[in-house]
């Protein structure tokens, strides 16, 4: 490793070798470790929804691994009364290093490896305790019971429970299916045997079994197909924004995350994080499972996002009386985009909407939302200080 230009290092403000994560140091995630679910939050000035997002979450973890940074607000303050409220659940670590923005031409040239994304990352990776492996953004507030139905169907015996009649009679639809060898035919005999005996209509199309299951049978009959170790979770959420003081949802961008940066899966050693050419990445199991909505983020309240009028935005006391073709024309045209963000587009959100907007209730409003929101409105100034703001315009 090369000597490190910057002044923390220079100064020896801690000793490098606490912070540097070895590839010696991530193969203890090969090692065998008890059913359970990690999450792993990364903080720095997140003072506005962080109590919300731990609140919201922690029930559905067996632990939460916390690396944070030093901050300008008073989010180690928070921390450090959350790591009281839940002492058997949180761990806490100072990540001293500064990050630094990650330049491929200075990359472990000019500055040690402890200031990039991925060695933080990975920081916090090697400290989990057990099977299952999840972010948690300080910025997302989740929908509880949703994470709770989840975890029930993740902490189960698959081999002890006695599956539905409707994943039996696609399994078996599909065991037939998998003897014709024209993939066409194969599909019109899926879509035929679907319509009758699932009650679909004329006009029903074959297009996967997540579009015919229930989330719970859904999940279930993904566990049987393949190994939980060879799964991916993909989670999603609904992105809110500010607007003259009010919430709505961003109609033209209204999905965070669902395609491979939240996910849920059993980490090892392969899904360790390194550096592209901006973010850090990591390789998660490929066989990828999108369940729908997860949380509500807050991450285009925190940067000052704003459209500069309302046409994009759903007011969010009318997102429960809404139905998403209503509104779909205008999300982000990305037809001319990659094939994978097309899909996640049109069958995660549009799939989703009718049946996750439930959680956008008035509890879950006045529960988690209204001390984040009076946060964003008095601390404005302070906000636009730290992330910039950025006027939205779309034609």
């Amino acid at each position: 490793m090369n000597k490190c230009e910057c002044s923390q290092c220079k100064n020896r403000e801690y000793d490098i070798s606490e912070y540097l994560v070895l590839e010696d140091d991530l193969k203890i995630l090969d090692n065998e470790r008890p059913l359970g679910i990690s999450g792993h939050l990364r903080v720095k000035d997140e003072a506005m929804s962080l109590a919300e997002c731990i609140d919201s979450c922690i029930d559905f973890l067996d632990e939460l691994i916390i690396t944070y940074n030093t901050s300008s607000d008073n989010t180690e303050e928070i921390l450090k009364n959350y790591e009281k409220k839940y002492p058997e659940k949180i761990k806490l670590f100072h990540y001293k290093p500064n990050i630094i923005r990650y330049n491929k031409d200075e990359y472990n040239t000019k500055y040690s490896q402890i200031h990039y994304l991925d060695n933080y990352y990975n920081y916090g990776l090697i400290k989990i305790k057990y099977k299952y492996y999840v972010k948690i953004d300080a910025d997302q507030i989740y929908f509880t019971d949703k994470l709770l139905k989840l975890r029930e169907l993740l902490i189960l015996d698959i081999n002890q429970i006695k599956l539905s009649n409707n994943i039996n009679k696609l399994l078996l639809i599909n065991k037939i299916a998998w003897c014709i060898p024209i993939k066409k035919l194969r599909n019109k005999f899926r879509t035929y045997c679907i319509r009758k005996y699932f009650n679909k209509d004329k006009n029903y199309i074959y297009n996967g079994d997540e579009n015919i299951l229930s989330l719970d049978d859904f999940i279930l009959l993904s566990r049987k197909r393949h190994s939980d170790k060879n799964i991916s979770y993909d989670l999603a959420g609904f992105n809110l924004i500010l607007h003259n003081n009010k919430l709505y949802l961003d109609i033209y961008w209204p999905m965070n995350g669902g395609r491979f940066d939240h996910v849920l899966y059993q980490a090892s050693y392969s899904n360790k994080y390194f550096m592209n050419e901006i973010f850090e990445v990591n390789q998660t199991p490929h066989n990828r499972i999108i369940l729908g909505m997860f949380w509500v983020h807050f991450g285009n309240i925190k940067h000052n996002f704003q459209y500069d009028d309302s046409f994009y935005l759903l007011e969010y006391n009318d997102i429960k009386n809404s139905k998403v073709e209503n509104f779909s024309h205008k999300m982000k045209n990305i037809d001319n985009d990659d094939k994978i963000e097309k899909y996640i587009r049109d069958n995660t959100f549009i799939k989703y909407f009718d049946e996750d907007k439930k959680y956008l209730n008035n509890v879950f409003y006045n529960k988690y939302l209204t001390k984040p929101l009076d946060y964003a409105i008095k601390n404005n100034d302070e906000l636009v200080n730290l992330y910039g703001k950025t006027i939205i315009t779309v034609k």
